[in-house]
């Protein structure tokens, strides 16, 4: 088996990180000349432009106005079970930690109240 001195092993770890780099940068350039961005602008610029209309129409018709029907629901959950579960573990650690040091600060602060 081949072993590799440090100086090769740098050198293969900074051409894949190059690569990957290159990589990014090709992706994004290409979302960029394609359109991509300029395409997604311009589709919220139409949604709104559509709900404009639609609020003017509304009004002229002598309709009852909610600005909630006209506003586009950008609250998305991604939340699945195993996000819950963490964030839930999370939040338990958070609560003992908190209690752990609260207790800990305070017999330090019985300790030096009693050290006067």
């Amino acid at each position: 088996m081949k072993t590799e001195t440090k100086q090769e092993l740098g050198n293969k770890i900074f051409r894949r990180f190059w690569f990957v780099m290159f990589l990014i940068f090709l992706t994004l350039y290409i979302s960029q000349a394609s359109g991509y961005y300029e395409y997604e602008i311009s589709k919220k610029s139409t949604f709104t432009t559509e709900q404009i209309k639609k609020f003017e129409q509304d009004i002229k018709d002598g309709k009852n106005i909610d600005i909630q029907e006209y506003m586009e629901n950008t609250n998305k959950n991604y939340q699945n079970k195993l996000s819950k579960m963490a964030l839930s573990l999370s939040e338990t650690i958070s609560k003992y930690t908190k209690l752990g040091i609260e207790k800990f600060f305070s017999v330090i602060g019985n300790a030096m109240e009693d050290g006067k």
